[in-house]
């Protein structure tokens, strides 16, 4: 039998046809008469995956110490209760701040995100909002992986800048002129290539495509002009641009005029810095740069593509802003050919309390991130659990992810697990985090599950492919079992699938009926500079959802919050504790997309690594020369907390820079994958000052070949 949905290996919906034989899926082909259709190879390893004897499928109970990885099984009715009188017990002795929980990647599914996190609902009702899973007993600490991913680039820039999220603005690639790709990898990132195949499209138009990245493997493969950029230091260039452009006075005058706030003083800031200093901190010479910005200044219809590669850095929202500000001053917002706004009517994000009694975790240090998010900042719950700033933490609940190998300092995090009292996980293969646990829940795929999900196509119900495989239960409705023995039980639906997608709508079922039916979405009349029209705004105002209904250069949140409000560019070589430049002449970068891992998801399981058996370390052939190392050659790489060992991938690569995959460091994973945790040699101290997102991207390191 064939069945065509959405594959269930990640969260990123590329819709896919299964083979389903006695119940169970043998094969996985993409859905070739969806626009989504895609099968990426962890997604053709579908049936590897689901029925792997690695997988957990029964709840587990530590016997050992922790650590040792000793379990029992259990039966799912001492499991929930021995967690639940746990976590209750730990709320009486101190206090429910105690108890935080974190979802990471991996489980980033609308259903999971929203249950354990609360936050307002992707589905439905945009302003709906319920409470994360431990605050329906007063603590603020239901945490997500937007403490490490996203919502730099997608939510704290776009929002303080312009006041329209990301995925609110289209890129209006099919009349574009120009494409940047900055921080962003489309040929080799998760989900459906859309994305790629829309750049292809427009490369055969003739359209000029510009990609800033370090690396040249992927997108820069395809680039008019591939930019190797410096890792950390996105900003310098959007810096040298924009300065090179208020000087020349090239600009949209009428734009600055009427709808921008703080551009006078962010213009005697950009006459502090020379063209030169942000051409030796990006390592683009002057001429590049102004070349670059003549051929950006050519023309009003330029969109752009970014992410992650520029969120992991030491001044990372403002890196984002200023980018954000190039197409701002330049005439390239809600219009034909640029950044389109889908939306309209929206409100202005309200900066929720400063919480008192008790503070969400890293409210002191990042205001901004807690308060645009209300959510506290994970990068900050070592400190919490082993010097009890700003209180205690006793109990942590985690689902789909693994801090200690996605998080930089092993040896800390083995620190803080055993410190903790108590340790839940809803996982589907055993993590290093998992051996720490005192109790394992084994988790679905999304194959197993059923549930509303958003996508470029609009909502639709994610179908249930199978039954769950041995013991193994939705991530919502494990959350439903421990609610009812904690006493919220009413806050989750029943396992029932119709109630499921109820609850995720909002309890609409009007809606629910109508994503049911896949109507296809009414195609709307696109209205371009919605801000002069007063439509952009819930209010009718003409100008922007911001505070001060203007695009905002200076940030009226970044003063409310006590940060300067325009961008200013800080470089990792500021940091005397990282190293000299004499010391550590290199900057290593990591995290870069795999259409093969998924976050940690990966090395751990055999089939996949299989096909990426190590991690490598990608280096330009002029550093190769330099420092004396071969293709395949075993090197030692070294930064300020430590040294690792990896094999040399000679590739195009900006000179200078090395690359180094993460999701290593689990004894569940092959040798090299075990060893090769490149986080071990990053350090949880050093961040950027408004998202706390740590500085994974622009390392100071040195790079020899190994001796024997």
């Amino acid at each position: 039998m064939k069945k065509k949905g959405i594959c269930g290996i990640c969260p990123d919906k590329c819709w896919i046809e299964a083979t389903i034989e006695d119940g169970k899926i043998v094969k996985i082909e993409p859905d070739r008469e969806s626009p989504m259709g895609r099968v990426c190879p962890r997604g053709a390893l579908s049936p590897q995956i689901i029925y792997s004897d690695k997988r957990i499928l029964h709840p587990l109970i530590r016997t050992g110490k922790r650590g040792d990885g000793e379990f029992r099984e259990t039966t799912w009715e001492e499991a929930i209760e021995y967690a639940a009188e746990n976590f209750l017990r730990i709320k009486e002795k101190y206090g429910a701040q105690a108890l935080v929980s974190y979802v990471g990647t991996s489980g980033r599914e609308e259903s999971t995100m929203y249950a354990f996190s609360g936050r307002e609902a992707t589905v439905a009702n945009s302003r709906m909002r319920k409470k994360g899973f431990f605050e329906n007993i007063g603590s603020p600490n239901d945490m997500t992986c937007g403490s490490t991913c996203f919502t730099a680039a997608n939510v704290l820039a776009p929002v303080s800048t312009c006041g329209v999220p990301q995925l609110d603005q289209m890129p209006d690639i099919e009349n574009t002129e120009l494409i940047f790709v900055w921080g962003k990898n489309p040929k080799t990132d998760s989900g459906a290539s859309k994305i790629y195949e829309k750049i292809n499209n427009a490369k055969k138009r003739g359209v000029t495509l510009i990609v800033i990245d370090p690396r040249k493997n992927g997108i820069g493969q395809d680039a008019d002009w591939w930019i190797p950029i410096i890792p950390g230091t996105d900003g310098a260039l959007a810096i040298a641009m924009l300065k090179y452009i208020v000087e020349n006075e090239l600009y949209d005058k009428g734009f600055v005029e009427n709808w921008t706030k703080g551009f006078e003083e962010f213009s005697s800031y950009l006459k502090t810095v020379s063209m030169e200093q942000m051409s030796a901190y990006c390592g683009i010479s002057v001429e590049k740069i102004i070349k670059l910005t003549e051929l950006f200044c050519s023309t009003n219809k330029a969109v752009y593509y970014m992410y992650t590669g520029i969120e992991y850095q030491l001044s990372a929202v403002q890196n984002c802003r200023a980018v954000h500000i190039l197409w701002g001053l330049t005439g390239k917002l809600d219009v034909e050919g640029g950044m389109y706004f889908k939306k309209g009517k929206l409100n202005v994000y309200p900066l929720s309390p400063v919480k008192e009694n008790p503070e969400r975790i890293g409210e002191r240090e990042f205001p901004f991130f807690t308060r645009m998010l209300d959510m506290g900042q994970f990068a900050e719950v070592p400190r919490a659990v082993l010097k009890g700033n700003p209180y205690e933490v006793r109990g942590l609940y985690i689902a789909a992810a693994s801090p200690m190998t996605t998080y930089p300092d092993y040896n800390l995090w083995k620190e803080v697990y055993n410190k903790l009292d108590f340790i839940a996980i809803n996982e589907r293969f055993m993590s290093e985090d998992a051996r720490y646990a005192d109790v394992i829940f084994p988790a679905t795929t999304y194959y197993e599950n059923e549930s509303i999900v958003g996508s470029p196509m609009g909502l639709t119900i994610r179908e249930k492919m199978i039954e769950p495989v041995g013991e193994a239960k939705n991530d919502l409705h494990i959350l439903k079992a421990l609610a009812d023995k904690m006493g919220f039980g009413d806050a989750y639906p029943s396992e029932n699938d119709e109630e499921t997608l109820l609850w995720m709508a909002g309890n609409d079922d009007v809606l629910v009926k109508k994503i049911r039916s896949k109507e296809p979405l009414p195609q709307k009349t696109r209205i371009y500079k919605k801000y002069e029209k007063g439509i952009l705004r819930a209010d009718g105002e003409n100008g922007f959802p911001t505070p001060s209904g203007k695009f905002e250069i200076s940030s009226s949140y970044m003063e409310m919050c006590g940060y300067i409000g325009y961008p200013v560019y800080k470089d990792i070589r500021y940091i005397v504790e990282l190293g000299s430049l004499d010391e550590y002449p290199m900057i290593m970068t990591t995290g870069a997309r795999s259409s093969i891992r998924f976050a940690s998801f990966g090395p751990n399981i055999p089939e996949i690594a299989e096909v990426e058996p190590f991690p490598v370390v990608d280096i330009s052939t002029e550093d190769a020369v330099k420092y004396g190392i071969g293709q395949n050659q075993l090197t030692e790489v070294e930064t300020a907390f430590g040294k690792k060992e990896f094999r040399a991938n000679i590739c195009e690569m900006a000179p200078g820079c090395i690359h180094i995959p993460f999701g290593g460091g689990s004894m569940y994973m092959v040798k090299e994958w075990w060893e090769g945790n490149i986080n071990e040699i990053c350090s949880m101290d050093y961040h950027d000052e408004i998202s706390g997102y740590l500085l994974y991207k622009s390392m100071p390191c040195r790079i020899k070949v190994k001796k024997n």
